[in-house]
């Protein structure tokens, strides 16, 4: 009786290649909503920082790394700002760093939400391609 049964699967390069393209679809939209909440952590860390001169605020950026991934950036050409950030040198040392690391991590349930939403925003537009 066995020998009676019979399976079709259609379908699956239809699957496939809408899996790929709404996969390139939430990356393309991620690194929009990350780059924002990117932009939240640098203005935090740039809140925090010591003011002596500025310069090390100034350093502070967020940018959008491709990937669907942003970061931050702190200390491009400022050379004690990783004393700021770790100590050293009159700064208080912390493994975890004083201004940066901690404004980054107070910002994982904001990632974590935007990421959620752009998902399911974009499942919800998907438009899956016919089955031949």
């Amino acid at each position: 009786m066995a020998d009676d049964v019979r399976v079709e699967v259609r379908g699956y390069p239809e699957l496939a290649a809408g899996t790929v393209t709404l996969a390139g679809k939430i990356e393309a939209a991620a690194g929009r909503v990350f780059l924002g909440v990117a932009d939240q952590a640098a203005a935090r860390t740039r809140g925090s920082v010591h003011r002596r001169t500025g310069r090390t605020a100034a350093s502070v950026r967020a940018r959008e790394t491709g990937g669907g991934k942003a970061i931050v950036e702190m200390g491009g050409g400022v050379a004690y700002a990783q004393y700021e950030e770790y100590g050293g040198r009159g700064f208080p040392h912390t493994p975890t760093g004083n201004f940066l690391y901690p404004a980054a991590m107070s910002m994982e349930p904001l990632l974590v939400a935007a990421g959620e939403r752009v998902a399911v925003q974009e499942i919800g537009d998907m438009h899956w391609p016919s089955v031949s």
